[in-house]
């Protein structure tokens, strides 16, 4: 049997940028942008993004905060993260990926083409461009992270991104309470277990 005993976390997001709202104009869908983390907390997202928070371009691949950058512009950021079970190879070659992105962070772009053609239904993959939930299912697949979602990969959405193989909803709200969230969460557990050790 294989042990699954590390986790990475898929967070789609919904903010009020003119892009976020063309995007779920077109794809009639809830949410607008995916990101990837490592940890719990989500102290570091990854994904393809506006490299500066009032323009949409440029674009590259970016670390995003909860509360810096796009998402320091709104207090509530409505959000659904999901925790997927991961092997330490794969968590660790995901990591590597990520490396790979970050030293060659200006040799990638966010894929406009992309992004229009896939309200079409049409499928395009420009050389070295993403869009940011097609990024996030590259790098599951080159990982060997089953993502269990039928369609050409330049067109997935963060919404389909549900459908990655063992993923579990662990929160749906304002991204903003998230952290404050998960602590809490956390303290009860502690507490719990004084009191059951007690």
């Amino acid at each position: 049997m294989v042990m699954r005993d590390r986790y990475i976390y898929i967070v789609l997001t919904k903010t009020k940028t003119a892009v976020a709202k063309i995007i779920r104009f077109i794809s009639k869908k809830t949410y607008s942008h995916a990101s990837l983390a490592f940890d719990e907390m989500l102290s570091d997202m990854y994904s393809f993004s506006r490299d500066y928070s009032r323009i949409p371009i440029p674009a590259h691949f970016n670390i995003e905060n909860i509360n810096t950058a796009v998402f320091g512009r709104y207090d509530n950021i409505p959000c659904e993260v999901y925790r997927i079970p991961v092997t330490e190879e794969q968590l660790v070659e995901t990591q590597e990926l990520i490396e790979h992105f970050l030293s060659n962070r200006k040799h990638y772009r966010y894929d406009l083409a992309a992004l229009l053609l896939m309200g079409l239904n049409i499928p395009y993959q420009g050389k070295d461009k993403f869009v940011c939930s097609v990024w996030v299912g590259f790098v599951l697949g080159k990982s060997g992270i089953e993502h269990n979602i039928k369609k050409h990969p330049s067109l997935v959405e963060p919404e389909d991104l549900r459908n990655v193989s063992g993923a579990e909803l662990i929160y749906e709200g304002n991204l903003k309470e998230y952290q404050d969230h998960i602590s809490s969460k956390k303290d009860n557990s502690f507490t719990f277990l004084k009191e059951a050790i007690a």
